[in-house]
């Protein structure tokens, strides 16, 4: 070797980081099978725990993981329409304002008529003489009973004055007891109802002028 080349040599070696001499020293050894010396050995645990204290650091660098969930089925959204109202056809609403004259008339129509009554004085009054009791005092054509006669002409001779007459029917006997009460002279004895109160003046009317005219 020339002089001055180990000089050479060896000054680049010391340069050498010692941890990059140590970790080849045990490299050699690993695949030798012998032991690393003791100075290195004690040396090498002691870097265990500078790589332990740089876990934790990485660890607590990186951000908890978040449970995962599974995403929720969306329910469609529905409208809230207001229901439709239903309109009614253009021709119902002439049929309603038709239905009060309908009816009106309806009602005029199937109400029961009342029974009118003959028109006839004559028969009218023929009609009461019966139905009033005047035939039951006077007899059914007008021949006298209980009461005086009143067939051929007596009730004229009785009451020449047709007023006399309904006056005498209306009132009765009764105000005139004892008293004369006809042109004849016969004195009431109280036997003549008065019809003023059952019948009405056109009623009376009609009696008289069929006991006058008719019996």
């Amino acid at each position: 070797m020339a002089p001055g080349a180990h000089d050479y040599l060896a000054g680049p070696m010391a340069e050498i980081p010692e941890h990059l001499l140590r970790r080849s020293k045990e490299r050699r050894a690993a695949l030798s099978g012998e032991a690393p010396p003791e100075g290195e050995a004690a040396s090498a645990p002691a870097a265990a725990p500078e790589a332990k204290a740089a876990a934790p650091a990485a660890a607590a660098s990186e951000p908890p993981a978040l449970p995962t969930v599974a995403p929720q089925p969306r329910q469609p959204a529905v409208a809230d329409i207001p229901p439709s109202r239903a309109r009614l056809p253009y021709w119902v609403m002439p049929l309603f304002a038709a239905l009060p004259v309908f009816g009106f008339f309806y009602m005029n129509g199937y109400q029961p008529r009342p029974v009118e009554g003959p028109t006839d004085p004559l028969v009218l009054g023929a009609e009461l003489y019966r139905s009033a009791g005047c035939s039951g005092c006077h007899g059914g054509g007008g021949e006298g009973g209980v009461g005086p006669k009143l067939s051929e002409g007596e009730s004229l001779l009785s009451f020449p004055e047709e007023q006399d007459h309904v006056d005498w029917v209306k009132g009765g006997s009764q105000p005139k007891i004892g008293q004369p009460y006809n042109a004849r002279g016969r004195v009431a004895a109280g036997g003549m109802p008065g019809f003023g109160g059952q019948l009405s003046d056109e009623e009376i009317e009609a009696v008289v002028l069929y006991e006058r005219e008719e019996l």
